[in-house]
């Protein structure tokens, strides 16, 4: 009687869960593998220019940045006289590459028959605008490491004749 009680524990501890005598994870272990959970769409802290070094919040150094931006490359554009043979509202595209080193150049450009018949050296006007765009004094940052953004930048280009 004895040894069936005793072959019944042992079949019970046998096939029974391994839980109940490993010990339970730590939130310690736990947070160390949400650690490694890193999304790529997001960055910590947006690329930064001189005129918003005084921002306190990631938001307003995003609005920042873009704002400063429009307003450089719109100075620019001011210089460059467009001439086309008739009159044309339309939007651009242009996909902007922040290096990790802070150097601002163009991996994209999706623009309008329209503006391309109209007006010839257009693409070459926006290259040579971002080209004159000085160097940031941050890149992006995540996690403490400088990083590469990417961003899409709308144009409006309006030509009246």
């Amino acid at each position: 009687m004895y040894l069936r009680l005793l072959f019944a524990i042992f079949f019970v501890l046998l096939f029974s869960s391994c839980d109940f005598i490993s010990p339970k994870k730590s939130s310690l272990q736990t947070l160390a593998v949400l650690d490694t959970i890193v999304d790529y769409s997001t960055v910590d802290v947006y690329p930064l220019l001189r005129e918003c070094n005084n921002c306190d919040t990631n938001k307003k150094q995003n609005l920042c940045f873009e704002n400063e931006l429009i307003k450089k490359l719109e100075k620019i554009f001011n210089k460059s006289n467009f001439k086309a043979a008739n009159s044309l509202k339309d939007t651009v595209y242009v996909d902007l590459l922040v290096d990790n080193k802070g150097k601002v150049t163009i991996v994209g450009f999706q623009s309008t028959d329209k503006i391309s018949k109209e007006i010839q050296t257009f693409d070459s006007i926006i290259e040579q605008s971002i080209q004159q765009l000085p160097n940031l004094i941050q890149p992006s940052i995540k996690r403490g490491i400088p990083v590469r953004s990417q961003f899409k930048l709308p144009i409006l280009v309006n030509v009246a004749y």
